[in-house]
């Protein structure tokens, strides 16, 4: 008797996990040929789009470390990868190279302008494509550096690529808004 108490229990638990399973939602299976990460960019890039992806910084309100016993004076401009560049790409559309082009005017005349460019720490899917997220970093922060050159000649640029190296997040995000908050080039110059 005691083992068919066992078996009815062990039903029980089965039907209730699987209950539960179906009220909160299994996972959807991918289709043939799907992956998993983000999608392609599936609209176009509008200068109100552009507009909502960039972010100024300013250090004296920004600053979130303690310890320090002078804020940086670097200006921190912060462009969201995914407005500028379509997925595991990095040329820039033409309404995204005119906005850093209107940024690069806030910068003062004969400045140094550090151009880092960074991705999330999604691998690059390498049967895809020939490259891996530190030279997609550094390809991205060319691709602003060279928008930026062509109209402010008088700015020195120091372009780096971190890969995923500095997460924007503190301890790295790892969810979706995290690892979009990851892809980006930012731009540092102080006085």
């Amino acid at each position: 008797m005691h083992r068919t108490a066992l078996r009815r229990s062990t039903a029980a638990a089965s039907l209730t996990a699987s209950a539960l399973l179906l009220a909160l939602g299994a996972p959807a299976a991918l289709a043939e040929g799907e992956t998993e990460g983000p999608p392609e960019q599936p609209f176009e890039i509008t200068d109100e789009i552009l507009q909502r992806s960039i972010t100024v910084y300013d250090p004296a309100r920004s600053i979130t470390e303690l310890g320090g016993s002078e804020p940086a004076e670097d200006e921190v401009i912060v462009l969201e990868a995914d407005i500028l560049f379509p997925s595991n790409a990095w040329d820039l559309s033409d309404g995204a190279a005119a906005r850093i082009v209107e940024l690069a005017a806030e910068i003062p005349e004969g400045a140094t302008v550090q151009v880092g460019g960074h991705t999330d720490s999604l691998p690059v899917d390498r049967s895809k494509y020939d490259f891996d997220n530190q030279q997609l970093s550094e390809n991205r922060a060319q691709a602003v550096a060279d928008a930026l050159a062509a109209e402010r000649p008088d700015l020195t640029l120091e372009v780096t690529g971190h890969g995923d190296a500095k997460p924007a997040a503190a301890g790295g995000g790892g969810d979706d808004a995290g690892n979009a908050a990851d892809r980006r080039v930012e731009l540092r110059y102080g006085d």
